[in-house]
């Protein structure tokens, strides 16, 4: 007996950034990822509650699902901690 094949579909998990662009900065960061949208607007409201050198007094924040990213940065687009496996050259040490 054969069996009919289907086409797979992949079905990916949406998730949801939270996005930072300070009054300095001329682009904006992901700075963070959540399962839901409920989840990524508690990270704001907490990032928001930072005081000192590190707050976000002069920031905008939002939310962008992995969707709107992809449509607005290509479909190979996902999220990437910053700083995760950045290749740094290694540094001579002159004798």
């Amino acid at each position: 007996m054969v069996k009919a094949t289907e086409p797979r579909t992949r079905r990916t998990r949406e998730y949801y950034c939270v996005c930072v662009r300070r009054n300095y900065e001329k682009e904006s960061r992901f700075i963070s990822k959540h399962d839901t949208r409920e989840e990524a607007q508690a990270e704001i409201e907490r990032r928001r509650s930072f005081s000192g050198p590190f707050n976000y007094d002069n920031a905008e924040l939002w939310i962008m699902s992995r969707t709107e990213a992809k449509k607005e940065f290509g479909k190979d687009w996902e999220f990437k901690p910053i700083g995760n496996n950045v290749k740094r050259p290694l540094r001579e040490i002159q004798s």
